[in-house]
């Protein structure tokens, strides 16, 4: 997932001479995603899981082999149509495969939640720059093929893993909670805090890598340092998942997950402040502690506050909303960047995360405090 977006920009432009069709496919795909993650999530929690991954890789290595010939033929808008398959398709293996490792672990859910983080940072490294040496080293189809060819073995690979995400086969207990599972709006009014917490910090990430290199230049130091700021971003992201998941600390997940997040968005408020772009570099590499970190802690949320049944929706409402984020957040940037300041626009929707982040926890903190006063009157009484 993490390899497509550019793969197809990349793609379109070779074919299409446009960089416009890269992103309207690429949204395509991203929109797809944040549509179908709630309903995919659910199928792998009630179907085997063996048989559902094992689908859905195979749907969409198909849609990217029809994406190519799309564009190869010049026909970009079945192209487009057919990344929104593609994505809706997989849409539902984070939070199934998410759900999976918990239960493979359920003794160190930390530490479990912190390596998934993990892996998925280095996927977001690693994608984007196979995406591009691929393409300079035979063409710009080769990313799009080589994912088809990873999801088709992924496909093969499935009948390794246990039949459900349980991990085990599942008892009737468990069958009878499959089939009537919580509604995408009860799971939603359940662990609306997070869901917030990573629609924002996606829409900040979102605006750290697009606005980047334009306030660099602002600095007079080079656009190319953004490539810099980001992969320390990345690595600094690692080490703030690794650091949070070697232990459960004090307090409830949600509470470090929005300190976390206010952290980080103080941190993109700075970026737009400071005037020196050797600083600019040094505080955008070090936002990925606090970034990564409270990525962990929001997933360690949906397993306290949600039944084990709603954990894949649940995970993949995080993921969908997050893609919604990013995706509005890279369209405002696109359009504020041709008219203003990159480094304001960093300034604003830094402090105005930060009092979403302030906001919810205020709210949460009213919502509890109800609940808890009549329960003891009642004691009282």
């Amino acid at each position: 997932m993490c390899t497509i977006p550019l793969g197809v920009v990349l793609a379109a432009k070779s074919d299409t001479g446009s960089y416009a069709w890269g992103a309207v496919i690429a949204g395509a795909y991203a929109g797809g995603e944040a549509i179908a993650a709630p309903k995919m999530g659910a199928r792998f929690q009630s179907r085997p899981l063996r048989r559902e991954l094992a689908c859905v890789s195979v749907i969409e290595a198909i849609a990217l082999i029809g994406v190519v010939v799309s564009l190869s033929f010049g026909v970009p808008l079945a192209a487009a149509v057919l990344a929104a398959v593609g994505g809706g398709a997989a849409s539902g293996t984070f939070g199934g495969l998410r759900t999976l490792v918990v239960n493979l672990a359920p003794e160190s859910r930390e530490n479990a939640l912190a390596l998934d983080v993990m892996v998925n940072q280095v996927c977001q490294v690693a994608g984007p720059a196979l995406a591009a040496s691929a393409a300079v080293a035979w063409n710009s189809d080769v990313p799009l093929l080589i994912v088809s060819g990873g999801l088709l073995v992924a496909a093969a690979v499935s009948v390794k893993l246990p039949p459900s995400i349980t991990g085990v086969a599942k008892t009737e207990h468990d069958a009878r909670s499959a089939a009537r599972p919580d509604s995408t709006l009860t799971v939603i009014r359940a662990i609306w805090p997070s869901l917030v917490v990573s629609t924002v910090v996606l829409m900040l990430q979102a605006v750290l890598e697009v606005s980047l290199p334009s306030v660099l230049g602002e600095r007079h130091g080079p656009p190319a340092w953004a490539g810099i700021a980001l992969s320390g971003l990345a690595v600094t992201s690692i080490v703030g998942s690794f650091l949070y998941g070697l232990r459960r600390w004090f307090g409830r997940p949600h509470t470090h997950t929005l300190l976390l997040a206010g952290v980080f968005a103080l941190m993109v408020a700075a970026v737009g402040v400071v005037r020196s772009p050797v600083m600019t570099v040094v505080l955008v590499a070090a936002c990925g502690f606090f970034q990564a970190a409270a990525s962990t802690a929001r997933s360690l949320t949906v397993t306290d506050v949600l039944p084990a049944h709603a954990w894949s929706v649940g995970f993949s409402l995080l993921y969908s909303f997050g893609a919604v984020g990013f995706t509005v957040a890279s369209a405002v940037s696109a359009l504020f960047l041709a008219t203003g300041s990159a480094a304001v626009l960093l300034v604003i929707l830094g402090v105005a995360g930060l009092v979403i982040f302030a906001l919810t926890w205020w709210r949460e903190h009213v919502t509890v405090a109800r609940k808890v006063v009549p329960a003891n009157a009642a004691n009282v009484l």
